[in-house]
């Protein structure tokens, strides 16, 4: 799952589109609640001024032994209307007055909302908003959300109103999070298709690169899509095609080569058996046998870079088991210690010439050839021990130099034309692997060839 969200293209797209979303309906809530704010504290203010003004009007136009019953009837847990001798002057003292007046309420504020204000001022209520007839003067009150008010109803009667609604004001509707809920989910699914659209020609690229690095034949990819995907499919198939064109072109130059040798090879040999001097023309033989070798040699070292070959799924440790079972009937010593089936995906005829090239070195330099597999990571690996001397440390990388053959107990005198191990190292980089030779402590070389999973 971390992966699907973390590095697929799928989860990242849909990620960073809800984080998108949240975050812009963070700065619409934001901005909402805002002008929410705004908005319902002047719906309230007038709302406010308006039912102070039908209250003053009403205790204006009735009998002084009815006010108590008016403004008690007019109030509510949010407006409180009380009558007083007079103006309070004082906005802290006012305040102090309407606190009482709130928690009279059947459901007042929670204790601690209705903290004390200073600094606040009267203002004056222009004419054209209190409609109640004598002046009136307004407080504003933040803390509360709400407004205080005073109006002169007689001479030493005096009407004072309190409008408190503590707490921010109340959030979007349900509606808004099923909304938001569909948003989230529409756009999921539109990204997920998108996704799906964009990654399944990616994945054939993928696919393909993977198999012409491992030396697999691979079909022409499908130039479809957008323009740039398009663009991509072409420029994959174009590269495919002229790696395979040059391939094709330096083999063939190669197998020219090799057959325009064996003619002077082969006259110069004829010519030498007529040499009267039997020494002189067994080294002459000699000499053009191993130029007949080496360009041999040359033409399979180039045509195994260029070949491809069947690649399908087989038992390697029975591949490798019937390989050293061969070679031991010819009289090496060769041993094999795997013996359960190890499934695995190559071409066989190739894989097998390499192996049997890494063998024979094995065999030839140090006597016996251990053969075993090891698996991990997505890779296996072919071990090949052996109780040779080894190779000193600056030569473990010369030796898969085409031609290179080292002194010592690995010079002419034993054989050979210096490229089997070129030709395995090609064979095993051509499936995506590759053969590293290594000193054992103790004595003996080691080779490691590894194939990758597919």
């Amino acid at each position: 799952m971390k992966r699907f969200w973390m590095r697929s293209l799928t989860g990242q797209w849909i990620t960073l589109l809800l984080l998108s979303l949240v975050l812009s309906q963070v700065v619409f809530l934001a901005i909402y609640r805002d002008d929410q704010l705004r908005t319902v504290l002047l719906l309230r203010r007038d709302e406010f001024i308006s039912r102070t003004a039908s209250v003053a009007r009403l205790i204006d136009a009735a009998e002084p032994d009815l006010y108590e019953d008016i403004v008690n009837a007019a109030s509510t847990s949010a407006v409180r209307f009380w009558l007083a001798s007079g103006p309070e002057s004082d906005p802290l003292t006012w305040q102090k007055h309407a606190q009482e007046r709130l928690m009279e309420a059947s459901r007042p504020p929670p204790p601690g909302s209705l903290e004390l204000q200073g600094g606040l001022k009267w203002e004056a209520l222009p004419l054209e908003e209190w409609k109640g007839g004598s002046p009136a003067t307004l407080l504003h009150l933040e803390k509360w959300n709400g407004f205080g008010l005073t109006t002169r109803i007689h001479e030493g009667v005096w009407l004072h109103s309190i409008y408190a609604k503590p707490g921010p004001p109340s959030g979007p509707p349900a509606s808004y999070y099923v909304s938001m809920a569909i948003t989230a989910a529409a756009l999921c699914v539109v990204t997920a298709l998108i996704a799906n659209r964009v990654g399944r020609p990616l994945r054939r690229l993928t696919e393909a690169a993977e198999k012409l690095g491992r030396g697999e034949a691979t079909e022409p990819l499908p130039e479809e899509g957008a323009d740039d995907i398009r663009r991509t499919a072409t420029a994959f198939n174009r590269m495919q095609s002229r790696i395979k064109r040059y391939v094709e072109d330096r083999t063939g130059i190669m197998a020219a080569v090799s057959h325009d040798l064996r003619t002077p090879i082969t006259s110069l040999r004829l010519q030498a058996e007529f040499v009267a001097d039997g020494e002189t023309r067994d080294k002459l033989v000699a000499t053009l046998d191993e130029m007949k070798a080496i360009t041999e040699a040359s033409l399979a070292f180039a045509r195994e870079e260029a070949s491809v070959g069947d690649t399908r799924t087989v038992d390697l440790n029975a591949l490798l088991d019937s390989q050293c079972e061969d070679l031991r009937l010819l009289g090496w010593k060769v041993e094999f210690g795997g013996d359960k089936p190890l499934p695995w995906r190559c071409r066989p005829d190739a894989l097998r010439r390499a192996v049997r090239n890494v063998i024979e070195n094995a065999v030839r330099y140090g006597g016996v050839a251990r053969v075993s597999t090891r698996t991990g990571a997505g890779m296996l690996e072919i071990i090949v021990d052996d109780d040779g001397p080894g190779i000193p440390e600056p030569d473990l990388e010369r030796v898969f130099t085409p031609f290179v053959r080292l002194e010592g107990s690995r010079n002419r005198s034993t054989g050979g034309t210096g490229l089997g191990l070129p030709i395995a190292r090609s064979i095993l980089r051509n499936h995506g692997g590759d053969l590293t030779l290594e000193n054992r402590q103790g004595g003996g070389l080691r080779a490691v060839m590894q194939l990758p999973g597919a």
